[in-house]
């Protein structure tokens, strides 16, 4: 996907009109121009007179510069890249396919000043939302896509192509869609398209202080000297805040007492009158205020490559040396903390940065550490500040994924096994006594919902395939029934290992969707088993699942039996509480935990994307709207914003040119907080037991954009 950093623009590089760099990948092929970024243009998919789609893609296999695409129905479509062009070549397509498409994403960070053309037609990228969604629709076999800084990349498709551009915040993505639909011909069944890019501009976009050149907002940081004033400013702001009166680890003093709640020493959950609580290790009920990021990470930026951008960058050694992410040389540098840096006076170290934070944020009424955060240091341990964690079984800690399916594993492989044993038993039980623990995550955003599509398409080399042909051939005894009920034409069980099996029957379906079950139901119980042997006194928070994934009922099932609490990263506008209702009945009544969402404002941040609203002030009424209106359920136990600090205006460090660079914080680059929105969520943060104790009525937003259709 092209991300933020194609509208801002790039480093200089040496060569002007030039072929982009081609390779394929599993997705698609990916396109990389250097520091403009890459993206990913998909495989051909076939339509039918209508332009929907027909006979889905079931196995995707990649060799060097080529890939072959098999589709249900026997279809096959050879891609091949060599320099600027890439050529797909179709056999075997059925004659219902009336045409083929490829598409990719661009990036809404084009709205900051990118344009585009296709043939002779061209505009800009709508900042605002478009209306109607399709921006361009015409017969053409010419695209170009430019940023504000004048560097490109330009397609050409084969001839009668019709293209379409697409504003898909219509449908609450924030990101451009651009598709070329080609008429299929059986006397032509090999096509080509080029590839190029212009990357010879180079412009100054980014401003000491890590902002954008362009923009011009309130919070804005103008000079050196004002963010040394800050420091006096900010002694004046925190001291007239006035905070209410809790218990050591942030929980409502005498509430336990009041409701009945016990007193473990560690942070558990009890349902009273139907109603669940979180309760801290003293007892008393404690709503979950957690954020995000709580060290920097997303406000480090690649800086390689592109140094022409910025107006100032300092060297890796000296001074600054401590707002380059450590063992990364010179490669990702954080704006943020040279600010702090400056305005402090002292290099960064965590500790400092930690007790600083939780003076700051206890203010504003949050009161733990949420996901993608250190372990506790003596900061957190001296303030009593509780925290989440996630298990050591991330990829990179050695537990290797099932390619195609994000973040999920295989039970079945041994191997795997036996990681995810060796990393809990030398890490959990190092916290499994620590009283400010709230919980362990399992992983973040694990797309479990792609296994029905995955698992079938795999080589026989996974064990989870390996399992499904073995539960097949159990259940069906031959292989001509097997054939039968799946339509296929297999001529042994055997060879299922190694071939991408189309699911288009309804038998196919439910074997696949029964197999699917089995699996989901090895995997939770293989981790609750290795997890409850190290530690007996925290909550297994789940696996902080997207909307497209938590709408299962079967995995809500599953999930429930294994998990104490549900995790659900629930990115909205309004909340649909029928909805939060119905998956908290799946998982047969478990608590839930919200465990990711922002709002940001691009119109007073210098930054762009993610889910917009129109002021900071917005920022902090669709907070209130969101927590207060789930809180009320009486099954919410907690919440975690995204993130603590704004990620940085070059995107952020992970994703190299293609970082998200949105308005998630409570504090901007400069060190400032959004003082309009924190004003807000005080107001909820203040006074959740109020509300969790019937004593006042949730908060509820009248703005038509926050209505939920339907309810």
């Amino acid at each position: 996907m092209l991300r933020t950093l194609l509208c801002l623009g790039l480093a200089l590089l040496t060569s002007s009109l030039s072929a982009a760099d081609l390779k394929t990948t599993g997705a698609g092929v990916e396109v990389g121009a250097g520091s403009l970024g890459s993206f990913i243009l998909t495989y051909p998919e076939f339509v039918d007179g209508s332009q929907g789609p027909v006979h889905k893609q079931i196995e995707v296999k990649t060799a060097g510069s080529s890939a072959t695409v098999r589709y249900e129905g026997g279809a096959e479509c050879a891609v091949s890249v060599v320099k600027d062009e890439i050529e797909v070549s179709f056999k075997g397509i059925p004659a219902d396919v009336k045409s083929w498409k490829m598409t990719t994403l661009i990036d809404i960070g084009f709205a900051k000043g990118g344009s585009w053309k296709i043939a002779e037609k061209e505009g800009v990228f709508p900042a605002e939302k478009s209306t109607p969604p399709q921006i361009a629709s015409l017969n053409a076999t010419s695209f170009l896509v430019k940023n504000a800084q004048g560097q490109s990349v330009s397609f050409t498709t084969p001839d009668y192509a019709f293209q379409q551009l697409t504003d898909n915040r219509e449908w609450n993505w924030a990101v451009y869609h651009w598709m070329f639909v080609v008429p299929y011909n059986a006397d032509h069944p090999t096509a080509k398209i080029k590839v190029s890019s212009d990357l010879a501009s180079v412009a100054k976009l980014i401003d000491p202080f890590g902002q954008s050149l362009k923009d011009t907002f309130p919070n804005k940081l103008k000079s050196l000297e004002d963010l040394k004033a800050d420091v006096e400013v900010d002694k004046v702001y925190y001291a007239g805040i006035e905070t209410p009166k809790l218990d050591t680890f942030g929980g409502q003093p005498g509430s336990g007492e009041a409701l009945g709640l016990k007193k473990t020493g560690f942070f558990h959950v009890e349902q009273k009158q139907e109603k669940w609580w979180l309760v801290d290790p003293e007892g008393n009920a404690f709503f979950h205020f957690g954020l995000c990021g709580f060290a920097p990470n997303d406000d480090y930026t690649y800086v390689k490559g592109r140094e022409g951008i910025y107006e100032w960058l300092p060297k890796a050694e000296g001074e600054y040396a401590s707002a380059f992410r450590p063992g990364d040389g010179d490669a990702h540098f954080s704006f943020y903390l040279s600010n702090v840096i400056r305005k402090f006076g002292s290099a960064y170290d965590y500790d400092t940065h930690a007790a600083r934070m939780i003076e700051r944020v206890r203010k504003w009424g949050f009161n733990s550490i949420g996901a993608f955060s250190p372990i506790p240091s003596s900061a957190h341990v001296m303030a009593s500040f509780p925290y989440v964690t996630h298990l050591p079984i991330n990829e990179w800690e050695g537990v290797p994924r099932i390619p195609g399916a994000h973040e999920v594993w295989d039970p079945y492989d041994a191997a795997t096994a036996a990681k995810l044993a060796e990393n809990i038993a030398r890490e959990v039980p190092q916290r499994a006594n620590d009283p400010l623990l709230i919980g362990w995550f399992i992983v973040n955003e694990p797309r479990y919902d792609e296994l029905p599509r995955v698992i079938p398409s795999l080589p026989g080399k996974h064990a989870c395939k390996q399992r499904l042909v073995a539960v097949l051939k159990d259940k069906y005894k031959t292989v001509e029934a097997y054939n039968t009920s799946w339509h296929a034409k297999a001529g042994s069980f055997e060879e299922l290992l190694d071939a991408g099996l189309a699911v288009t029957t309804d038998a196919a379906k439910a074997d696949v969707k029964a197999f699917v079950g089995e699996f989901l139901e090895t995997y939770f119980a293989q981790i609750e088993k290795l997890y409850r042997q190290h530690d007996a006194n925290h909550l297994l928070i789940g696996s902080r699942l997207q909307p497209i994934t938590i709408e299962d009922e079967q995995l809500c099932r599953i999930m429930g039996k294994h998990l104490d609490v549900v995790s659900y990263n629930y990115y909205t506008l309004g909340v649909d509480t029928v909805a939060l209702k119905r998956y908290h009945e799946w998982t047969g009544g478990k608590p839930m935990m919200l465990s990711e969402f922002f709002w940001s404002s691009p119109k007073d941040s210098g930054l762009i994307g993610g889910r917009e609203v129109s002021s900071q002030q917005e920022r902090g009424l669709a907070y209130r709207n969101y927590v207060e209106q789930s809180a009320a359920l009486g099954f919410v136990i907690g919440i975690e914003w995204f993130t603590l600090v704004d990620q940085a205006t070059t995107g952020r460090w992970f994703s190299k040119y293609n970082g998200e660079s949105y308005n998630t914080g409570l504090i901007s680059v400069a060190d400032r907080p959004w003082k309009d929105m924190v004003a807000e969520m005080m107001k909820t943060n203040h006074t959740i037991y109020d509300l969790l104790m019937g004593k006042r009525a949730a908060f509820k937003w009248e703005d038509p954009r926050f209505e939920v259709k339907g309810k």
